[in-house]
């Protein structure tokens, strides 16, 4: 196996302490052909960066077992028996790129790159990125070539232990032979961490990290120069604040690991928690608190999904988008994985099927709420825009309503969402030019508008699927709030197979105008959308501090008229997803080792009675805002009662904020 050698501190040398001794391991301990170009001179706190513009030069030196070395040489010495170890005056990124693709091509291919050993730990991310070891590591996968990483953590500036530093070099090597008989398919960079301790030895235990993601304010420091006044900013990293970042750390992760005893419990798994969404997003940051708080020390939060840290006994919660959760384990109902979706929903959160759940609950029910609450609705197909007369050939109770011309409509594409693709109108002719514009704009969304400043695009694949539903003309418009219309957006947790939740504290979110009845512009006869979606999402930079209110805040509405509002959205909400459950269960089929919230919609009109309008999976939280965020962290706090702790084993609290409206057990019925 030819394996390349590079660092970021350069030759042996005072900063340069353990390469040699590494080396002289691997051809004690291995029968790898080894390659060596590193720095000329030590080129730490790097990263993956190149000089731009510099030419790179190398040089040839010949080190003995003691790291003394003649040279360097301008050319290689051919007389030399000793290893040749080619310097260059560039980054260790630029050792790592030079060396596989020019230094050694008789050689032949480089299979691995090792950088390192590294003079000091590499954990963390703010050590990590700012590392030239790491950095060499990257550079290497950036051509195509996997790469570890070595680094030793020592405890004492300047002291060396040599039989430290031959033990910490003997164990690197055979966990690098174990990664690379191990090593996962979907990763092209590992980092080994090695604390330089008394206690290394063949009893050593390693242990698989996730990386401490974690912050500092700078490394540098503001001073000025007491000879020209000029300001200066002197080399300063932050390291008590990453020393403090780490003892406040949950245990489990490299900083934290590299310096603590790492305690493999033989009672039980240890249990995970992964959060594969963006960190620092709005949700990330709430799930974050909620869950360190309330796992501390009882389960191991993750922010990838690493099936090498991870027991095959143990519990995993795994939060992460939809296309990225593990549907075997789902479909399989493995009781030791929890995902944050049901797989199959489809009989809710697309339009034209919330339609026909709603109408075959209705048509079998008669006195369900759900037949007043849920607007008079048609679905259509329609492929092309000349293929609309058919469509509503076919549906020709919606076209005898139409044209009777006495409502206003409102069609919304099936599979669309934030808003988009929704329109008015009154006439079939309307109905028709709207089709024809989607056609003409080749049903993609643009950053042009039309005459009135709207722009509400659907994307091509929102198509085909429409529903066409009559346009609530009468709703609830507070003047305390502008006279802006508003919907109601609740936050609805189903778990399990399943337990249907309400969380109380509702959002009413305003449209951006105030609201007047619709009517068609005299000038082209569309339906103008201004003052009719309350969608924030289309609002952009125009939000404004009414675009968003806590619903129990809203002025105009009595306490008792909030009461009969909510009870009616319990209610509703009650019967939908039992219509779900019981009438198409090929499209909502709920499984006991999942969880997921929905955002229902509902309008209130005038007498305060309530329309359901859509359902929406993972519903955007962001919507809420940071002024409002405390909302959000609540209902993950009920969550994590309701859902997460159980599933763990854990003692829960009772979770207030949600009410219950659906208990149906439906674990292995069909």
């Amino acid at each position: 196996m030819h394996v390349l050698l590079t660092n970021d501190d350069g030759p042996p040398g005072e900063f340069s302490p353990y390469i040699q001794t590494f080396y002289n391991s691997i051809t004690k301990y291995t029968d790898w052909d080894v390659s060596i170009a590193v720095p000329n001179v030590q080129r730490s706190w790097i990263g993956k960066a190149h000089i731009l513009g510099v030419d790179v030069t190398p040089s040839y030196i010949y080190p003995d077992v003691q790291g003394n070395f003649d040279g360097p040489f301008d050319e290689p010495q051919k007389d030399r028996k000793e290893q040749e170890w080619v310097l260059l005056d560039g980054t260790p990124a630029s050792c790592a790129n030079i060396g596989i693709n020019h230094l050694f091509k008789d050689k032949g291919p480089v299979d691995l790159v090792i950088s390192g050993p590294n003079y000091g730990r590499n954990t963390s991310v703010v050590y990590m990125l700012s590392s030239g070891t790491v950095g060499a590591s990257m550079e290497s996968a950036t051509c195509g070539v996997n790469s570890i990483s070595v680094s030793f953590a020592f405890y004492q500036k300047g002291v060396h232990n040599f039989d430290h530093i031959r033990e910490a070099s003997r164990l690197s090597i055979k966990i690098i032979n174990h990664l690379l008989a191990n090593w996962d398919p979907e990763v092209e960079v590992y980092t080994i961490n090695v604390p330089l301790v008394d206690s290394l030895g063949d009893s050593t235990k390693v242990q698989y990290c996730p990386v401490l993601d974690n912050k500092w304010k700078g490394t540098f420091a503001e001073r000025t120069d007491s000879a020209t006044g000029k300001k200066i900013f002197k080399w300063a990293p932050d390291f008590k604040g990453y020393g403090e970042s780490v003892k406040l750390s949950a245990p489990g992760n490299d900083a934290w690991t590299v310096d603590n005893e790492i305690i493999r419990s033989s009672d039980g798994p240890q249990n995970v928690c992964v959060l594969a969404i963006p960190q620092g997003s709005y949700v990330h940051t709430i799930w974050d608190e909620v869950l360190s708080r309330r796992l501390k020390g009882q389960v191991r939060i993750m922010n990838t999904f690493q099936k090498n840290l991870i027991s095959k006994n143990s519990r995993v919660f795994h939060y992460a988008e939809y296309d990225d959760l593990d549907f075997d384990k789902l479909g399989s109902a493995d009781a030791q994985y929890l995902g944050c979706s049901y797989i199959y929903r489809k009989a809710l959160i697309r339009k034209h099927y919330l339609s026909h759940t709603v109408r075959m609950y209705s048509a079998k029910n008669p006195e369900t709420i759900l037949r007043k609450a849920y607007p008079e609705s048609y679905d259509i197909e329609v492929d092309y825009a000349e293929f609309l007369d058919d469509a509503l050939d076919e549906a020709y109770e919606l076209r005898s309503q139409i044209e009777s011309g006495e409502h206003v409509w409102i069609l919304k594409p099936s599979m669309s969402d934030r808003g988009q693709g929704i329109r008015l109108f009154k006439t079939i002719d309307q109905l028709q030019q709207i089709f024809n514009e989607f056609e003409e704009e080749g049903g993609v969304t643009t950053d042009s508008e039309d005459e009135s400043g709207e722009n509400y695009g659907v994307v091509t694949s929102q198509l085909r699927h429409f529903v066409v539903q009559k346009y609530i003309e009468n709703p609830l418009i507070l003047s305390d709030h502008g006279g802006r219309k508003f919907h109601i957006r609740t936050y609805v947790l189903c778990v399990g197979a399943i337990k249907v939740y309400v969380y109380r504290d509702m959002l009413a979110l305003f449209a951006l105008h105030k609201y007047q009845p619709p009517v068609s512009d005299p000038n082209d006869g569309k339906v103008r959308l201004n003052g009719h979606l309350t969608n924030t999402c289309l609002q952009g930079e125009e939000q404004d501090d009414l675009s968003v209110d806590r619903f129990w805040n809203l002025k105009g509405i009595s306490y008792e008229g909030k009461n009969y509002i909510f009870n009616q959205i319990c209610d509703i909400t009650s019967e939908l997803f039992k219509a779900a459950c019981n009438n198409d269960r090929i499209n909502f089929q709920p499984v006991p080792n999942a969880f997921e919230f929905y955002g229902l919609d509902f309008l209130v009109q005038k007498d305060n009675t309530v329309n359901l309008l859509e359902v929406n999976a993972y519903p955007d939280f962001k919507q809420t805002g940071e002024d409002l965020k405390d909302l959000i962290h609540r209902l993950l706090e009920a969550t994590t009662n309701e859902a997460i702790l159980p599933f763990f084993g854990l003692e829960r609290k009772q979770a207030t904020d949600l009410k219950i409206v659906l208990d149906q057990n439906l674990s292995g019925s069909w």
